[in-house]
């Protein structure tokens, strides 16, 4: 029995073998909008899923759900130019304007909203069955998507949203152990994560001109500066901002995720933080708020439901959220480690109203 928040619970395709894991999910416009008014509580007819491949010679891949159905119609195999597949994570992914951003790799990357809507009307292309992907894909008419542009970010890029004016961009991080150990000057206040949000022009694209690059570990990686940013917990792999809340989708493995919400952040007062990326020569200010200190100490609600929940998205009504466990590379063995972990197979639409009471 599904709890009375949720609106609707739709079967999440791909999982029916090990090929492909869902990552990422947004609503998609049946037509391009000006960003700001995107997130305006309209019934929103598709819905994008993304997936990561088990094996790195697969690119990663968007699927396109009809809500009306709950059907996959159309697939979207992912190229960062022509001939070389994307097989990032995947492990968010948001629309902005003329964009759809999939984020992997502390880089977001920006396809075309246009195409995809255009193929979606496609009814000629008749699908072709290919080595390497779930059964259940092949039955989808498929369109290769290439990047039109990618765009460094101050952030893991574990998961990313889109509020109607920010694309917020997250880390994953576990406070101890080396996998998955925080970026040494997102730690702040107490958390050892961030959020970074990048305003973005009337076309969806990031406005920071700002760049930067650090060291972490052995590597230098390339940033640019945040105009915002939001420090949160270990192990969230999902946010969005609604309105007066903010949904985080907190998960590790075969334990019950968490789906907590906040006060919006964004409506108190910010702190000035200055920080000084290591083996930068330079600091930045921004703006920053932090969840879990002052008035946001406590969530307003927060309850357990199925494990190996992901990235969310809100469109202004609804909050959605994707879940990996249905994948045959974990569910099994999951329920091998907890016997009583919470599965679904499906993804949910929520109303973060009857959720937060």
């Amino acid at each position: 029995k599904l709890p009375s928040y949720v609106k609707d619970a739709i079967f999440i395709p791909g999982h029916d073998s090990k090929e492909m894991i869902c990552q990422g999910i947004a609503y998609l416009p049946e037509k391009v909008m000006e960003p700001s008014e995107q997130p305006n509580g309209s019934y929103f007819r598709y819905i994008l899923l993304s997936y990561y491949p088990k094996e790195s010679d697969q690119p990663s891949h968007l699927i396109v759900v009809d809500r009306n159905t709950g059907k996959p119609i159309k697939r979207f195999p992912l190229y960062k130019k022509s001939g070389k597949p994307y097989t990032g994570h995947a492990g968010g992914v948001a629309v902005a304007g003329k964009y759809v951003w999939v984020a992997s790799g502390r880089c977001i990357y920006g396809f075309s909203t246009q195409e995809i809507i255009n193929f979606i009307s496609d009814t000629k292309t008749k699908a072709v069955a290919e080595d390497g992907l779930p059964d259940s894909f092949d039955s989808l008419p498929s369109y290769r998507l290439t990047a039109m542009a990618d765009y460094d970010v101050d952030s893991k890029a574990s998961f990313v949203s889109f509020d109607g004016k920010y694309i917020w961009v997250g880390d994953f991080a576990k406070g101890i152990g080396k996998e998955y150990s925080p970026i040494k000057h997102h730690k702040i206040m107490g958390k050892n994560a961030w959020v970074a949000g990048y305003l973005v022009d009337s076309d969806g694209y990031p406005t920071s001109t700002e760049e930067y690059s650090y060291k972490d570990g052995d590597d230098t990686e390339y940033a640019h500066k945040p105009d915002v940013v939001v420090a949160i917990n270990d192990f969230v792999q999902g946010l969005a901002f609604c309105d007066k809340y903010i949904a985080l989708s907190i998960s590790m493995g075969p334990i019950n995720s968490r789906l907590a919400m906040y006060k919006n952040p964004l409506d108190s007062k910010s702190k000035k933080l200055t920080y000084s990326p290591e083996g930068c020569d330079k600091s930045f200010t921004v703006d920053a708020w932090v969840l879990g200190s002052g008035l946001m100490k406590k969530s307003l609600k927060t309850v357990k439901y199925s494990c190996g929940s992901e990235d969310m998205e809100y469109d202004g009504k609804n909050l959605y959220v994707t879940f990996e466990c249905s994948s045959q590379n974990y569910s099994q063995s999951w329920k091998n480690i907890n016997p009583t972990v919470k599965m679904t197979e499906d993804f949910y639409i929520i109303d973060p109203e009857k959720k937060k009471k």
